[in-house]
């Protein structure tokens, strides 16, 4: 777990990924994670699963055009996040992820 006290985030990585009907992994393990925020920019529903595979309907859910989620603190998860989408390959998320050095 990250030292609350240490601010700002030194590094911090932006991507966009494409979602689709089959579980994959949309952000890969980072032993050195402080903060990762994902957000669905798409109009279908995406599901979250944290180091096994996503399945629809299941898991953490973020709703279309805005939804999000966000590993913090007190939800910090530093292992493979999986994504899967309804949408055929039309759901788009955004990702950006701080840790305290690039690995």
């Amino acid at each position: 777990m990250p030292d609350p006290r240490i601010w700002p985030i030194p590094f911090s990585s932006n991507y966009n990924f494409s979602v689709t009907a089959v579980s994959q992994i949309c952000v890969p393990s980072r032993s050195r994670r402080q903060d990762c925020d994902i957000t669905n920019i798409s109009d279908y529903w995406v599901y979250l699963a944290r180091g096994n595979d996503a399945v629809l309907y299941t898991g953490i859910s973020i709703a279309p055009s805005g939804g999000s989620y966000h590993l913090g603190l007190f939800t910090l998860f530093l292992g493979d996040i999986y994504c899967i989408s309804e949408g055929q390959g039309k759901a788009l998320i955004t990702i950006e992820e701080g840790y305290d050095r690039p690995s």
